[in-house]
Parts: C-alpha cells; sequence; structure tokens
C-alpha cells in the first residue's frame, strides 16, 4: 500500500505552525529594524535546566526568565500525565529530523539501525543529558547552548555556541536522519532524554521522592547524585527493558480482534515502532504523534483514550496555563541576602527601593556583578534581580545606610570621549564645562544614549555623569561651536535613529533637563584629553622585589590607547607579555598621546624583544586553570620606541 504522507493533517499543520513561527520571528529580525526576535522565549530545555541552577546556586541562568520555566514545568506534567506530546507535536528540531527522514524514504536511502548499535548510542543523549544539567546547575549558565542544533542556526551562531559543535549537531539531525529515523532524537536529544527521565516516572519518581525525604530530616545529598541516579536509573531502563515504568493512561492501543496486521501502522510511525505487535504501545520512543492510529485502514482497531484531538486539547490547555502562571509568578534570576539581614528583618529595620528599568542587566552575569557591587555598601543585605525585567529590589538597613546611599550605590557613574581622534593641532584652544540634570538617566544603556545623541554635533566633546536626582551630566564642548542652550534640542528628543550590524534601529527616550544649566569651567583641549584618559597599571612577575637599579622602561605611542575595547582587554595584553621573562610591569599614561610602558629588567631581556611581543597577531594568555589561550591583538602601537631607566 502506498504511504499517504498527508494522512494527520493535525499535527502536520501544528508542525507547520510552530516552523512558521520560528522562521518569521528571524525574518523579521532580519527585515525590522527594532524587531530583536528572542528565539529561546518558549524553549522548555532551557527553562529547566535554569530551573536546576535555580534550586542549586539560587540564580537562574543568563537570559532565561519564568516563561521557559513554566513551560519547561508544563511539559514535564504533560509527559507524567500524558506522554511525551512535545517531541511529536511541536518541537521543531523533530520536525526537521522527521521530514529529512522522508526524504530519505523517498530516495530510497532510510535504512534501520543494527539493534545492539541503538541499544548502545541511545545512552548518549543521557550522557549529554548529565553535562546539560551538571554545568548549568553549578555555573548558571546553559551549557547545552555550545551544541545546541536549534540555538545554534537561530542565534546566527552566537558567542555561546561552539561552532563546530553546532554544526555537528545539526549534521545529526539533518543529514543523519535522512539515512536513520529520527537520529538526532534517539540518540543525541538533551531534551528528549529528559522527557524519557519523567516518562519513567515510576522508577524515578520514588528516587527523587527519596532525596526529598532525606533533605527534610537533614541529611544533606548535593544535587549531584540525585542528577547523577535519576538519569542512570533511566538510561538503563530504556537500553535494557525498552519500555518506561509510565503512570500515564494515555496509550496507543490496538484491538487484536480487528487488526488484520496489515503493518500500514508500521510503516507510517515516523519513530519506527513496530505498533502491529504492540497492545498497548509502551516503545521508550513514542510520542502520541497518533500517526499509527489516523493510517489504520481499519476502524477502531488503533486508539487512544480521550480520543484522536486528545493531543491538541492538552498541548492547548498545559501550554495556556504555562504562561499565564509565568505570568502570575516572576522568578528572580538571582535572589540573595548576606549580613545581619535575618535580625534586621526581625527588628523591621530593612527596607528595600525598586529599581525598574535597569537596562544593563540582561543576564545571570550582569545581576552578579550588580550583586557584588552592592553588596561593598555596609547596610545592604539583599538583592533580588529580575534580568529579563530589568528590575532589582535592594534592601537595606535604615539604621546603618539611608536610601540616598542606596542609590548612590546602585549608580555608575561614567565617562565618554566622543571625539576621539583630534590631534593638539587641530583642537580648539578651550573647551568649556556645561553642567545639567538630565531626567530618566541612571545606567550604563541611558549613557549610550546620550553618547549617540551628543555625538551628532561635532561641536561636543565628551561628557561624564555623576550620581544626583535627577543624574548630573557634565558636558565639555567647544564654545565656538556649541551653545549650552543647544543641549537641550539634542537631549530632548522623543526617538533617535541609530545604526546597528548594517541596521538602522529606532529607539524611543523620554530624557528631560531640569533647568538650563550652568558652564562651570573652562579647560584646555590637552587638560580635558587628560582628564577622560583611563589609565592602566598592572605589575607582575615579582615586580617588588625586582632591583630598580637594572630596571628599564619601553615606552611607545599606544594608538589606540583611549578606545574603550583596547582598555577593556589590557588584561589580555599584560598576560602575553608576562611570558616574557623580565618583564614585571605595564602601564599607560596621556602626555600629547597615550604611551604604553612596559618596565623590564635589563639583564633579562630587551626593547627588540618587547616590541616583537607587542606586534604580534595573537597575543597569549594564563587561563585562571593554568591553560593558555589566544586572542586576537587589537592593540596598535605606533613607532620608534625609546627606553629610560627608572629614576
Amino acid at each position: 500500500m502506498k504511504k499517504k504522507w498527508f494522512h494527520n493533517k493535525t499535527r502536520m499543520l501544528t508542525q507547520f505552525f510552530v516552523l512558521a513561527l520560528v522562521i518569521g520571528a528571524l525574518i523579521l529580525g532580519a527585515v525590522k529594524a527594532n524587531f530583536v526576535p528572542d528565539m529561546e522565549k518558549f524553549c522548555p530545555f532551557g527553562g529547566l535546566m535554569s530551573l536546576g541552577s535555580k534550586l542549586n546556586l539560587g540564580s537562574m541562568a543568563c537570559s532565561i526568565s519564568e516563561t521557559q520555566v513554566f513551560i519547561g514545568l508544563g511539559v514535564l506534567l504533560m509527559i507524567i500525565l500524558v506522554g511525551k506530546l512535545f517531541c511529536g507535536w511541536l518541537c521543531p528540531v523533530g520536525t526537521v529530523s522527521e521530514w529529512f527522514n522522508k526524504l530519505g524514504v523517498r530516495l530510497g536511502v532510510s535504512i534501520k539501525m543494527n539493534k545492539i548499535a541503538d541499544r548502545i548510542l541511545r545512552l548518549g543523549k543521557y550522557v549529554l543529558l548529565f553535562l546539560a544539567a551538571y554545568f548549568t546547575m553549578i555555573s548558571s549558565e546553559l551549557w547545552c547552548k555550545k551544541l545546541c542544533p536549534y540555538f545554534g542556526p537561530v542565534s546566527g551562531f552566537n558567542v555561546d555556541t561552539v561552532l563546530l559543535l553546532s554544526l555537528l549537531t545539526m549534521a545529526a539531525v539533518i543529514i543523519a536522519s535522512i539515512f536513520f529515523k529520527k537520529f538526532w532524537c534517539k540518540y543525541f536529544c538533551f531534551l528528549g532524554a529528559l522527557s524519557n527521565v519523567f516518562a519513567n516516572i515510576l522508577v524515578t519518581g520514588p528516587i527523587i521522592l527519596l532525596y526529598l525525604i532525606l533533605l527534610w530530616i537533614g541529611v544533606k545529598i548535593p544535587l549531584f547524585w540525585l542528577l547523577l541516579v535519576v538519569i542512570a536509573a533511566t538510561a538503563l531502563t530504556e537500553a535494557l527493558r525498552f519500555k518506561f515504568f509510565s503512570i500515564s493512561p494515555f496509550k496507543v492501543k490496538r484491538s487484536e480482534d480487528t487488526c488484520t496486521s496489515c503493518k500500514v501502522c508500521d510503516d507510517h510511525c515516523p519513530e519506527g515502532i513496530e505498533v502491529s505487535d504492540a497492545t498497548p504501545v509502551t516503545h521508550p520512543d513514542c510520542t502520541l504523534c497518533l500517526d499509527c492510529v489516523k493510517s489504520c485502514p481499519v476502524n477502531n482497531t488503533l486508539k487512544v483514550k480521550g480520543g484522536k484531538w486528545m493531543p491538541v486539547i492538552v498541548m492547548v490547555v498545559v501550554i495556556g496555563l504555562s504562561l499565564i502562571l509565568a505570568k502570575q509568578f516572576p522568578m528572580a534570576t538571582l535572589s540573595e541576602r548576606w549580613g545581619n539581614y535575618e535580625e534586621a528583618s526581625s527588628m523591621n529595620t530593612v527596607k528595600k527601593e525598586v529599581f525598574e528599568d535597569l537596562s544593563s542587566l540582561h543576564c545571570y552575569g550582569t545581576a552578579v556583578s550588580l550583586k557584588n557591587k552592592v553588596a561593598r555598601t555596609r547596610g545592604i543585605v539583599g538583592l533580588d534581580v529580575w534580568a529579563s525585567k530589568k528590575k532589582a529590589i535592594v534592601y537595606y538597613d535604615t539604621t546603618m545606610v539611608d536610601l540616598l546611599r542606596v542609590k548612590r550605590t546602585v549608580f555608575s557613574p561614567s565617562k565618554y570621549n566622543i571625539q576621539k581622534n583630534v590631534t593638539l593641532d587641530n583642537a580648539p584652544e578651550s573647551l568649556i564645562a556645561y553642567r545639567v540634570g538630565i531626567w530618566e538617566l541612571f545606567d550604563g544603556e541611558d549613557n549610550i544614549d546620550v553618547y549617540r545623541l551628543l555625538m551628532k554635533n561635532k561641536g561636543i566633546y565628551g561628557f561624564y555623569t555623576e550620581f544626583g536626582e535627577p543624574v548630573i551630566v557634565v558636558i565639555y564642548m567647544d564654545p565656538e561651536k556649541v551653545k549650552p542652550e543647544e543641549i537641550k534640542d539634542l537631549i530632548e528628543v522623543p526617538e533617535y535613529e541609530y545604526m546597528s550590524e548594517g541596521k538602522a534601529i529606532q529607539k524611543e527616550l523620554d530624557f528631560s533637563l531640569e533647568n538650563e544649566g550652568e558652564v562651570i569651567d573652562t579647560v584646555t583641549y590637552l587638560e580635558y584629553r587628560k582628564s577622560f584618559f583611563s589609565a592602566y597599571d598592572r605589575a607582575f612577575n615579582k615586580y617588588n622585589e625586582q632591583d630598580p637599579a637594572k630596571m628599564n622602561i619601553f615606552e611607545i605611542d599606544f594608538v589606540n590607547g583611549e578606545d574603550p575595547t583596547a582598555f577593556r582587554r589590557m588584561g589580555h595584553l599584560t598576560s602575553h607579555m608576562s611570558f616574557e621573562p623580565g618583564t614585571v610591569r605595564i602601564k599607560t599614561e596621556f602626555r600629547e598621546n597615550p604611551i604604553l610602558q612596559v618596565y623590564f629588567m635589563s639583564d633579562s631581556t630587551n626593547a627588540d624583544n618587547i616590541m616583537k611581543h607587542l606586534n604580534k597577531e595573537m597575543l597569549t594568555c594564563l587561563l585562571s586553570d593554568g591553560s593558555t589561550k589566544e586572542y586576537d591583538n587589537v592593540f596598535i602601537f605606533k613607532g620608534p620606541f625609546t627606553v629610560k631607566a627608572v629614576k
């Protein structure tokens, strides 16, 4: 009998719909300037891995919100009570894998995996699940992004991915699936492995319950062991028994009385399950796709409890409830208390301050940075951060610190040199410093907006910010090209446009000046440049133990010494230079232009060796674990160099 490819139209339309959403979001992101698609927003696996991090470290993984977590929990509940519907109906990777195997069948190249090889390869997905869960659990970073066949292509293989691993997993999904049914899904999919853990709930459930009881009675067992045991138990169940201990009543059942053993159901199963020999279907790969049910030529021979529409109804209800609950129960990216929080809380001296629209908060890493910053202030005793909402709550003891000090701690003063390539010969004789308060300006990304607005006028050279309510901004400008009253027209705009990765981006603003401001100083251009230069100074290789009489200073013009990117990578240059015996210190300063200084011992090295190291295309850096890594050399130096003795 010829196979009917479109017999299960309901599932195919569902798969088309999910793929259309993914592809549509990517197309919109490419053509619409202000639209940046969040391709992880509805990923259940990322949400569940992040939940593991939350349980272990008290913090959510980077970029993961409560939406992913609640969808993940909904999917797990659906797996326990119904079956692996997500894999068969919604997963875009599963859909692509399935459709490419259909192509392989059409081409006559699809083959059946050897049974022994099949059982062994199935263990691969459990190894990947353990690695993904463990490394996320201990770091709050989604390890699965490194090789996820979905995240890699939809993110454009961004910095979270490892290109080779992503390409290999994509090959497993696309190329390998042409020859073997659902190759990625069966053998390497970590979400499939996690689904199996909960499909096998009569085995894994008691293990989880025992773990919770032991915790409750005071026996502290690291989460690592629970993870290892439940994954190992599921892997062994699949490899040895080849069916799970499930509580779901929703299984495909075959009537032996009416079955003609035509095997049409076997031919149409996308997982390659021999449905014609099962009553009911308990195969670990069954996703309740119902292709077998809808292909059966004999009415009511194959059926599932709840009928053919049961999977669709269950999925709509579960995902709908998950989205509703995600709105009702936001989960903090980071939530920590320290110091005398408990004592102060019991005395009712703890208050909290809510900070909204902190645009610099976008992941777990930035949340930790904020925590490290505020924890240094005596009296601040706690912090909650919701990175996805750009929101933070700071808890403070009112007997030790006041609200103004709390706000000052959260605030980050900044300096921005706008006109970087102006030489002393082409610079104005003097600049005026204009001081004004700006409302709705607070964190780093707000500063970038002000930077982009001010750079439109070539007479404005730079600005710095100070804490205040509103934030105080001091702008340096050429009085012959810019009048202070013109600043208001530059800043108070409802929106502006800027370019990002070749695309024009429109951004709405609500900045407003407190008053007319005032001119507070007049400085020379050289004084301005020196005051805005970010100096660097780092000693190494036992600098303090060296003999100053044998120490010299290598000096050379540092062309991009004012570039923020170069400044951020000075640690790379320091590590690289530390490999040259005799170098002991790196320092920068501004004279008439940026200067790099390398302190070295004349009896161990010389200036020519230092110059060779500075000019290398790649910088070799020592990592914290003792290994080395190479980075591109972004530093630009202009000779000739000079050498002088340390005074």
